[in-house]
């Protein structure tokens, strides 16, 4: 993240615009990439965290290659977005904002419950002769500085568990080798347990930390081992998770294929 007061280098300017989306009620824009940006400078621009930019671009993980005029998804917060033009608005210094039209959508909807505007505004604003709007539609809600975005505009994000794990592999992996494995990950769906994140195994040490990556989603957990895998289990099984770790995975079935990393 950026002190308060360095500001990063302009990425966009006045002749760019990015698009808007809105999932489960959360705003994420879709930043246009441009030569020799990067996925550096695009997260200080926009003061978010390389994982987190890694958690919406999961792609990004396996392939962080940037292809010039692809879009690199990023959470907005509202504080970001300038619905209206005030008295020190400079044009040269802002970059339009368009929502995009999704299927079900209506003009009331987006206008009153995602932008808290008034629809005539709207309306008028994008030139419209009545009210009826079409998926995939771009309409222009407002404007962004070309500044980026400051790093008190984003909530700060607590820190997890798995944080931590994560924090203590990375840290162990300086004078450690890293074991990479593939096989089966079984874990108890029917439980209602809660909370821990750790995991069984056969060969990582008792007190060490495993990560495991679910290739569907590409989602990446780290898990503290805790013991064996009993003899009884088929040989396939790779780890065996914490209902709480497989979750965070994506899991849906008590048997899915991973990709695991521990340290010896």
């Amino acid at each position: 993240m950026l002190a308060q007061d360095e500001q990063p280098s302009p990425l966009l300017t006045s002749r760019d615009s990015l698009l808007l989306t809105v999932e489960a009620g959360k705003k994420f824009i879709h930043h246009p990439i441009k030569p020799k940006q990067t996925l550096f400078s695009i997260s200080r621009y926009y003061n978010i965290g390389l994982e987190e930019l890694f958690e919406h671009n999961p792609a990004f993980r396996d392939d962080p290659t940037l292809r010039i005029g692809s879009r690199v998804k990023i959470p907005i917060p509202n504080k970001a977005i300038k619905r209206y033009k005030s008295s020190s608005f400079v044009a040269s210094q802002n970059t339009s904002i368009y929502y995009v039209v999704q299927p079900g959508d209506n003009l009331y909807q987006i206008s009153k419950r995602y932008f808290e505007m008034p629809v005539d505004s709207i309306a008028k604003r994008n030139r419209l002769k009545n009210n009826a709007i079409r998926p995939g539609q771009r309409l222009q809600m407002g404007w962004m500085g070309t500044e980026g975005i400051h790093a008190d505009w984003r909530p700060v994000r607590p820190v997890t568990e798995s944080d931590v794990l994560k924090s203590q592999f990375t840290e162990s992996k300086r004078n450690k080798k890293e074991i990479s494995a593939q096989g089966v990950c079984f874990w108890p769906k029917d439980s209602k347990e809660k909370g821990s994140l750790y995991a069984l195994h056969r060969e990582a040490a008792i007190g060490s930390i495993i990560q495991v990556n679910n290739p569907m989603g590409n989602r990446t957990v780290y898990a503290k081992v805790i013991g064996r895998i009993p003899e009884s289990y088929e040989r396939n099984i790779e780890v065996v998770l914490s209902p709480e770790a497989a979750r965070k995975l994506g899991a849906r079935d008590p048997r899915f294929f991973v990709k695991t990393k521990y340290l010896k």
